[in-house]
């Protein structure tokens, strides 16, 4: 039969999230870099407008019940194979129920998925559709030692590797995309907890991490006198950074040079920015990863066991953790304060060796 496409790429791409826009991002690149393919088709919700992307085409407005479902078919089907680009992917029964689907229309032989995560499951039934789907697709390149021992687990006769988190692949351009300038200010980035599927936020919890988080900058500021800034790395209407950031910033003290930076769907320009903080406090998981491949000294907030797991990956010193329900701020502002005094402890992993282990998802 023939195919239009060589590769119909998925993942959670257009909900303005600069996670998934990294992943979209470094995964178009080792497709046509990597593997060769400049027939692409992507899935996105939404259309993306980024000069270094090249624009991509979200889906039309559902005209009809399963209307996307229907032309998810149509495009794998029009494919030589499915890549399913980074992400916590394997976890729900019927999502991967779906995949099973895309990849016998596309072909399991050369279908992957890269830099991804597995589980944890939301039922028995997922774990053992999950077994057949690691059997069915070619190849499964994990992001994390958790989901590779899972995975294996699961299936011991599958492809699966244990590959890294596909944002280093940023570094991979023949040009340096970041340039070193005079660093200045503390980076924070804090996000919603959501308690359910539906994204509810137990608000008395939340309240409370707004607290800590604002003690957290008052201590640097008055410590340090480096201006603050939060950094949104998710700009959805219902799930993004600012509506927490909004709320920090009405409580901050008016003596705390603080500025709000809203969500910016280039990853590249994010990269830059960061590459001119002195140090970053972060939530969210990529907000840590871009950091840490920038040099910027991050303190990481571990809200979920992927960023526990990043951060025993990398090496990040065991000072500069912290669990985002137990976070003692008067420890979090002394930690910087030394950093900046006599300089931060390194990572025991660089930049350019975890760029190599996120090439192996395209070997």
């Amino acid at each position: 039969m023939f195919k239009q496409f060589q590769s119909y790429l998925m993942g959670y791409y257009g909900m303005q999230n600069t996670g998934d826009d990294i992943l979209l991002y470094t995964s178009r690149w080792a497709l046509q870099n990597q593997l060769g393919d400049t027939q692409v088709r992507v899935s996105c919700l939404a259309d993306v407008k980024c000069e270094e992307f090249g624009n991509v085409e979200g889906l039309p407005a559902s005209k009809f019940r399963g209307h996307h479902r229907f032309l998810h078919y149509k495009n794998a089907l029009q494919s030589e194979k499915v890549i399913f680009g980074g992400g916590s992917v394997l976890h729900s029964e019927k999502d991967i129920q779906f995949k099973r689907h895309l990849v016998r229309l596309a072909g399991a032989k050369d279908s992957r998925c890269v830099g991804v995560g597995i589980g944890p499951f939301e039922s028995k039934k997922a774990e053992n559709v999950c077994r057949e789907f690691l059997n069915e697709c070619g190849f499964i390149g994990v992001r994390d030692p958790e989901s590779y021992a899972l995975g294996k687990a699961l299936a011991p006769n599958a492809n699966i590797q244990l590959t890294f988190d596909l944002a280093p692949l940023l570094l991979c351009q023949e040009e340096q995309i970041w340039t070193p300038i005079e660093r200045r200010g503390v980076m924070f980035n804090f996000c919603q907890l959501a308690t359910d599927a539906f994204g509810n936020v137990n608000e008395k919890n939340e309240q409370q991490r707004i607290d800590v988080a604002v003690q957290n900058i008052e201590g640097v500021w008055n410590k340090t006198q480096e201006p603050i800034y939060l950094l949104d790395f998710n700009g959805h209407e219902q799930f993004g950074d600012f509506h927490v950031h909004q709320k920090i910033m009405q409580r901050v003290s008016n003596d705390v040079a603080i500025t709000h930076i809203p969500y910016d769907p280039n990853p590249l320009n994010v990269l830059q920015r960061i590459a001119g903080f002195k140090a970053s406090v972060a939530m969210r998981l990529h907000a840590v990863i871009l950091s840490f491949l920038v040099n910027t000294p991050v303190i990481s907030i571990n809200y979920h066991n992927k960023c526990r797991s990043w951060c025993k990956q990398v090496g990040v010193p065991e000072q500069y953790q912290f669990e985002a329900d137990g976070i003692a701020p008067e420890l979090l502002v002394t930690q910087l304060e030394d950093g900046f005094g006599t300089g931060f402890a390194k990572t025991t992993l660089k930049p350019e060796e975890a760029r190599l282990l996120a090439l192996r998802n395209w070997s």
